[in-house]
């Protein structure tokens, strides 16, 4: 690197995601930093995005814990990923409504100043030889990319600089979105959209039978389905509802009803 250059930072929204971006950066002798946003912007309030509002919001509507270190942890995130003083690289996957969120609140932050994006999309990855997999597959997170994928598909080769038009689709995508303010944003068309916190009861529901059933395998079944169906989301965000479903009296809940693993469900008596 020359006095002119910049350091490389590789701005990631999933952490999962860059775990594996840093050992695949290793594994090419590449010693550039990866940071990794702490937070998920495909649900809650963001208007304002402030990170403790929508940390009250996880705690008192999803029922997540929260963690004291939260946001700290995000606040230093957007420093470093809109540092002028960095050429930031940016990774997303228009699948994940996390890692699209996120990527849309930094192509608002970061303004007028150059980066450049990875879109992991539309790519096509080899089939896996421990995996069912016989034809080629796309990802519906870059957090699901193995490091040796990273490696093999040369993603790292794929930056590419986006058109003004393209920074003004995502910004005013974004400026929609924040207005509308919704509880869930989630993926249609490669796009995303504002959604209600209903959104996911009814997939919820369809793994709910009148017998009882361990939540965390109806969790694990609708994430699955969801997946197959294109659609990404978090275990927490279907746990939350299965248990106000619950209190909604649609599903009977047993077990202490706080943790996933030691809590059962079934449909109602009399419920629809």
């Amino acid at each position: 690197m020359t006095k002119l250059e910049k350091p490389v930072v590789h701005v990631v929204f999933n952490m999962s995601a860059a775990g594996s971006l840093r050992h695949a950066l290793a594994h090419m002798g590449r010693h550039e930093t990866v940071i990794g946003l702490p937070d998920d912007l495909s649900f809650g309030p963001i208007d304002p995005p402030a990170i403790d509002l929508r940390a009250r919001w996880m705690e008192d509507v999803l029922g997540f814990e929260r963690r004291p270190d939260l946001e700290q942890e995000a606040d230093q995130f957007w420093r470093r990923a809109t540092d002028r003083d960095v050429a930031a690289v940016a990774w997303v996957c228009r699948r994940s409504a996390m890692e699209f969120a996120g990527f849309l609140e930094f192509v608002s932050r970061i303004g007028d100043h150059p980066f450049r994006a990875v879109d992991v999309t539309e790519v096509e990855f080899a089939p896996r030889p421990d995996r069912s997999e016989s034809t080629p597959w796309r990802t519906v997170s870059f957090g699901h990319v193995p490091a040796d994928n990273i490696v093999k598909e040369r993603l790292t080769e794929r930056q590419a600089i986006l058109t003004e038009q393209e920074l003004q689709a995502y910004r005013g995508l974004w400026k929609r979105l924040r207005a509308e303010n919704a509880p869930f944003r989630v993926v249609s068309d490669h796009s995303l959209q504002s959604a209600p916190i209903t959104f996911f009861d009814k997939a919820v529901a369809t793994h709910v039978t009148d017998d009882w059933r361990k939540c965390s395998y109806v969790v694990a079944n609708c994430l699955g389905a969801l997946w197959d169906d294109g659609t990404y989301c978090g275990d927490l965000v279907l746990w939350s509802r299965v248990r106000a479903l619950a209190d909604e009296g649609v599903f009977e809940m047993g077990g202490d009803g706080v943790r996933m693993r030691n809590s059962s469900v079934r449909l109602a008596s009399g419920a629809v």
